[in-house]
């Protein structure tokens, strides 16, 4: 005879609803501590893989700085050494007065090939002892479209040539010269009296009581009333002199706007006392830079730029005035900074400044941590289902039960 289908065994089996009911919460404790150690151990996993990363990337960003700050480095000296050399080379010369005679066709080929060489070098140029003057300006290239305008430059010129020379009368008076990429002339200006004497200029006095090249210290170029920098070097001839070479600050200022670490990074030069060396947004120098003409003028301070970063690491600098990696916060935001000293050959009392923000360091750690956490928990998902089921038969199956899951047909 057939015994009827029962859902469970007699009571007390291993099979019996109420031994079932109550090996449950056996079985979802000792999930649940399972799930619960699967979690921390990757939930540790994650946040020590990301803080081990973020430490790894501050210590990258500290090393992208220090080489950002000796590529700057580098491309100063660049810009300087060669007009060092020619500065030294073209004060030996010994017949200086010849670029005065025949608009300087002797020595101009001289000049606009080291114009073309060096294109960092805005002029070169002789300033005599009895007020005489001699320059060749490279203007060709957008950057030097303003320069164009102000001397009214035919579009073609590449170059031009002022001299300034006194009459019998001994009425100074300039006259301009325009010359295109080989040299040929493409333009002039009628013969003008002028006020300019070089002899008054920044250039000219420390470099004639000196031996050696001299550094000038940031003025106002006479040309484009921009800031720059010469070298200058005295020479000795019937009618002694000087030679000079100018280097704008613009040149560094673009320079300075292509060196960026993340995409708010800042680098920019400036003196000890916070005057601006170079900036890499020159428009925001230039509007605040005064247009009076006059050759010496005070530089603007890195506090009329309204840049809170540049002025924050200049305050961070100043508490203990040296040189080095710091970290300092400006509105809630929390920036690296480096500080690193130029050499009195390329600057007098400057200083080079980088400032990148850690939030951007870190975002590419961010990002991935959130994706390895994304991935992990979407696994977590998908596989708990599964993984529950396999325990409770694997618990199940070692208590010598039967499948929980499903009733047991008598026999």
């Amino acid at each position: 005879m057939t015994t009827p289908l029962s859902p469970y065994r007699a009571t007390g089996s291993r099979d019996d609803p109420a031994a079932l009911k109550s090996a449950w919460p056996a079985y979802l404790g000792i999930t649940g501590l399972l799930l619960l150690i699967i979690v921390v151990l990757a939930g540790g996993i994650i946040w020590y893989n990301s803080r081990k990363s973020s430490e790894l990337m501050l210590a990258s960003a500290d090393r992208q700085i220090v080489e950002t700050g000796e590529k700057i480095s580098e491309r100063i000296r660049l810009l300087y050494d060669p007009l060092y050399a020619i500065a030294g080379i073209a004060s030996q010369v010994p017949d200086m007065q010849s670029v005065l005679r025949d608009d300087g066709r002797a020595v101009m080929p001289m000049l606009l090939r080291a114009l073309h060489f060096y294109p960092q070098i805005l002029s070169l140029y002789v300033g005599f002892d009895n007020g005489d003057f001699f320059m060749v300006t490279h203007i060709a290239g957008n950057d030097r479209a303003r320069l164009r305008e102000v001397l009214k430059a035919p579009g073609i010129a590449a170059f031009a040539n002022q001299i300034i020379t006194a009459g019998q009368d001994g009425v100074r008076a300039e006259r301009w010269i325009f010359l295109d990429d080989d040299g040929v002339e493409v333009g002039r200006q009628a013969s003008a009296p002028t006020s300019f004497d070089p002899r008054n200029r920044p250039w000219y006095g420390p470099a004639l009581h000196s031996d050696h090249v001299q550094l000038s210290d940031l003025y106002i170029f006479a040309a484009n009333y921009g800031p720059g920098f010469t070298l200058s070097r005295s020479f000795e001839a019937a009618m002694p002199g000087v030679f000079g070479a100018d280097l704008s600050a613009s040149d560094l200022s673009h320079f300075l706007s292509e060196q960026r670490i993340t995409p708010t990074s800042l680098s920019f030069i400036f003196t000890r006392s916070g005057e601006i060396v170079a900036f890499p947004d020159e428009a925001r120098v230039a509007a605040i830079l005064p247009h009076d003409g006059k050759t010496m003028v005070a530089l603007p301070k890195l506090t009329q730029l309204n840049e809170p970063v540049a002025a924050a690491l200049f305050a961070a600098y100043q508490e203990n005035g040296a040189s080095g990696t710091r970290v300092f916060a400006v509105a809630d935001r929390t920036y690296i900074g480096r500080i690193v000293e130029i050499p009195a050959r390329y600057g007098r009392d400057q200083l080079m400044a980088i400032a990148v923000p850690i939030d951007e360091i870190e975002r590419p750690i961010i990002e991935l941590r959130n994706q390895t956490l994304f991935y992990s928990v979407g696994f977590l998902v998908f596989a708990l289902p599964l993984y529950v089921t396999l325990v409770v038969f694997w618990i199940d199956r070692k208590l010598g039960r039967g499948n929980p899951f499903h009733p047991v047909e008598d026999e």
